[in-house]
């Protein structure tokens, strides 16, 4: 026979466990973002960079005095 102690006791635990791994998942999904955006970013300089160098290639260099591109 299981008293009502023993009860409250297991229910406690079970929630305790449920709390768990609740916070296991937020802090997963929280490393997963953060990962991401970290990958978005590092994707975004690298995509500007290589525009710059893809001008520079065709002919084109920035001219920092006028603010904008020119052929060579």
């Amino acid at each position: 026979m299981v008293t009502k102690r023993e009860e409250r006791k297991q229910r406690a635990e079970e929630h305790r466990v449920a709390q768990q791994q609740q916070k296991r998942k937020r802090q997963w999904k929280s490393r997963a973002a953060f990962a991401v955006g970290a990958l978005v970013l590092i994707a975004a300089v690298f995509m500007a960079t290589r525009r710059r160098d893809g001008d520079e290639s065709n002919g084109r260099v920035w001219s920092a005095a006028h603010g904008h591109w020119h052929d060579k």
